[in-house]
């Protein structure tokens, strides 16, 4: 199952800093969506406002024509509230550094939320937790724990927690910066393999180019806070329309 995404001028602030500057943006559900720019541009702070993890300053984000921070009597949702939990509840995110927790293994984080989170029975999150591991290709390496797996493998349990709570909306935010070159294939072929599933709609702050040309349904071009470009992959890679998108391809893709 999927969500649709709708986000209506939305502002992001901190103190003087404007990272969001208005944003308007509209994504069916089950679209693959690749976000680039340059560092600093805001694209991991939309994704962070998303997730609920940063409030916006201004403007409104629907999911599945919901309203993030207003609950259905039109009132402001709390960051605890229950409008709040159960929109959140489905997004999922996969992030740049893991954040495994050390003491549990691949199987037992991938467990964690389901259990605690979703109340699910321990059998049946387990079973669960195995069949998204050996998804990833990491059926054989249920009991180990973070600290012997590789930086690829660690982000691989990232992703199989996240896809273990089923959500509707995934969020990866750069989720090969801090592999080495060798372990970058695997993973994009993960987020290749789900993009070609549809089962979720997906939002991809990526570097790699390549990547978001061939794997991605649309691409937007993030810059100083504002959607510069916004355009069916392809078409953006190949003749983009905004003289900044071609400045910063053409600096990007020289240098990979």
């Amino acid at each position: 199952m999927s969500a649709s995404v709708t986000i209506k001028n939305l502002h992001k602030r901190y103190g003087e800093l404007e990272v969001l500057r208005g944003i308007n943006l509209e994504i069916p559900a089950g679209q693959t969506v690749a976000v680039i720019g340059p560092s600093g541009s805001g694209k991991s702070t939309l994704l962070r406002v998303l997730m609920t993890l940063d409030r916006p300053t201004s403007g409104d984000i629907e999911i599945d024509g919901q309203s993030m921070w207003t609950d259905e009597q039109g009132r402001p949702a709390g960051p605890n509230s229950e409008h709040l939990r159960r929109v959140r509840g489905k997004i999922g995110m996969v992030f740049q550094h893991f954040n495994l927790f050390p003491h549990m293994t691949a199987l037992g984080n991938t467990m964690e939320a389901p259990l605690h989170v979703l109340g699910m029975p321990r059998d049946q999150a387990r079973e669960r937790a195995v069949e998204y591991l050996d998804m990833v290709g990491l059926g054989d390496k249920l009991d180990v724990y973070p600290a012997q797996l590789s930086g690829g493998q660690k982000q691989r349990v990232g992703i199989a927690r996240a896809l273990a709570m089923c959500p509707e909306i995934m969020l990866f935010d750069e989720v090969t910066s801090a592999l080495d070159p060798e372990l970058v294939g695997g993973i994009l072929q993960i987020l290749r393999d789900l993009a070609v599933r549809r089962s979720m709609t997906m939002i991809i702050v990526t570097h790699q180019m390549k990547f978001a040309e061939r794997s991605s349904d649309r691409t937007l071009f993030f810059d100083q806070g504002n959607i510069v470009e916004d355009a069916e992959s392809q078409a953006l890679f190949s003749a983009p329309k905004q003289a900044r998108t071609r400045q910063f391809l053409d600096s990007v893709i020289e240098g990979q």
